[in-house]
């Protein structure tokens, strides 16, 4: 994770709000923001998946609200960490989120199993999604942890 603003000052991390186009808001999105300059920026780690999903909504309907830590496991396990967690510093909070990580990814290839032994593909695919959304941007024990369906 960046731990520093261009800057020179240390990075807070929060939870936005964002509007896009005037027409959906979007809670719970994890962003950096430097207390100094107020700069802020989307968990770059989390960017891709942000666009992802922006690309996804209709724009078509009514005005709407959605919680991004409902579409998103990492921007979810961050979440529930930093709301409700005592950790006092960075390298705990990292800790927590790491091993966080490895219990949802046992838990999802455990879901994961399931789906195929009942052989419903629209929930393996679900899951798959899932397993890449924490997969691709965690370690585990040290050692970068990449799920493939195959």
């Amino acid at each position: 994770m960046l731990e520093h603003c261009n800057c020179g000052q240390r990075y807070d991390l929060d939870f936005r709000l964002v509007d896009y186009k005037k027409h959906v808001s979007i809670d719970n999105v994890p962003v950096l923001i430097c207390p100094k300059c107020e700069h802020e920026e989307i968990l770059p780690w989390l960017r891709g998946d942000m666009s992802a999903l922006l690309r996804s909504l209709p724009l078509d309907a009514e005005p709407y609200g959605l919680d991004f830590t409902d579409f998103n496991e990492l921007a979810h396990i961050v979440y529930t960490i930093f709301t409700c967690s005592e950790v006092d510093t960075k390298d705990a909070l990292k800790a927590e989120i790491m091993a966080s990580c490895a219990l949802r990814i046992n838990a999802l290839l455990d879901l994961y199993r399931c789906a195929g032994d009942v052989g419903d593909s629209s929930w393996m695919k679900e899951i798959e999604a899932r397993l890449a959304q924490l997969t691709e941007k965690v370690c585990v024990n040290g050692q970068e942890v990449r799920f493939s369906p195959a």
